[in-house]
C-alpha cells in the first residue's frame, strides 16, 4: 500500500506543492520525496500531515 497516493491527491486538490508540504511539517523536501518514492510515512508523521491538512487520518490514511 502505497501511504503517499492520498496525500498526493490532497495536495494536487488543494493546489499544493510538496515544498509547501515540507515547509508545514518543517522538514527538508527531501523527506517529502523519499516518501513519495517507497509510499511509506512514519505514523508521527502522518499525525503531522494531517494537522497541516486539516483533515483526519481516516480520510488521508484510511485508518491504517
Amino acid at each position: 500500500m502505497n501511504e503517499f497516493y492520498s496525500v498526493k491527491i490532497w495536495l494536487d486538490a488543494n493546489s499544493r506543492s510538496q515544498n509547501w508540504l515540507a515547509n508545514r511539517l518543517e522538514v527538508h523536501k527531501q523527506t517529502i520525496h523519499i516518501w513519495k518514492k517507497t509510499g511509506k510515512i512514519p505514523h508521527q508523521s502522518k499525525l503531522a500531515i494531517c494537522y497541516v491538512t486539516g483533515t483526519n487520518y481516516e480520510q488521508l490514511f484510511g485508518g491504517n
